[in-house]
């Protein structure tokens, strides 16, 4: 494995195919304990710099702030500032990344959902905030869209912005809920834990000599690697803040015989 890494270290690393890696990765963060007291910090470092990020944002965006609820509609209080919250009947105002780009092109406005906010460590403020930094600084000035890829390439931009000791959080947070939510089509519950065994930095690497990467394919080792079929597909719509029982578009399939 250690061959491996060296190799791919001297290249940019990008799989060809990240079917496998995502399952892997939901396969961890299913298997992860709910709630490991020992590694809060993480968090509350990314909720340190999720509220310097917001306010710097600030500058440049006017968020606007949505519910399903109608009786959530009035504004919230967040870091000494008041936000309007207004009534909107999916709660979200974007199903696509391309949708939410062009509105905020259009309009300098970005609205964020404030519903499924509940969390293990971060209010409701807290986790509001942390998905409109996300949304602004990866998915709009990153321009990555809302599916599997998409929310890898944007960790990679919020993990530039990000302190060390916030990183764990954020992988946790950002890829492991994503491809969670891809493979077993629903958002998964939120965990305090660190998952063990990947790369932070150079995703698609692997701390487990039972895998290996082929040709820019993470496969199980002694397994064949497949060809990689790229084939033409509707933009990914949003996996975050859905309710447990709406489906999931685009999921992946888990594989039978490479994991």
């Amino acid at each position: 494995m250690r061959t491996i890494i060296n190799k791919l270290l001297k290249e940019k690393l990008e799989l060809k195919n990240w079917d496998n890696y995502i399952v892997l990765i939901a396969n961890t963060y299913n298997a992860m304990p709910d709630y490991d007291s020992s590694v809060t910090k993480h968090w509350d470092a990314l909720n340190k710099s999720n509220h310097t990020l917001f306010q710097r944002l600030l500058s440049k965006v006017n968020v606007i702030f949505t519910s399903n609820d109608k009786s959530k509609a009035g504004s919230i209080a967040i870091d000494g500032r008041n936000f309007k919250v207004i009534h909107m009947n999916q709660g979200d105002e974007y199903q696509t990344q391309s949708e939410m780009k062009q509105s905020f092109e259009k309009t300098g406005k970005l609205f964020i959902s404030i519903d499924h906010s509940e969390h293990p460590i971060f209010s409701v403020e807290d986790n509001i905030v942390f998905r409109t930094v996300h949304d602004y600084m990866a998915h709009i000035l990153g321009n990555h869209d809302f599916g599997a890829k998409g929310e890898i390439a944007s960790y990679n931009r919020h993990v530039k912005m990000a302190p060390k000791e916030a990183i764990p959080a954020l992988f946790s947070e950002v890829v492991g809920q994503a491809a969670t939510t891809i493979v077993t089509n629903s958002f998964p519950k939120q965990k305090i834990g660190v998952m063990e065994g990947f790369d932070y930095i150079n995703l698609g690497l692997v701390d487990d000599d039972s895998y290996e990467i082929i040709d820019k394919v993470l496969v199980k080792k002694g397994s064949e690697v497949k060809p990689v079929i790229k084939t033409k597909r509707d933009e990914p719509t949003a996996i975050f803040q859905k309710d447990d029982n709406q489906e999931a578009k685009n999921t992946i399939k888990e594989p039978e015989d490479e994991l």
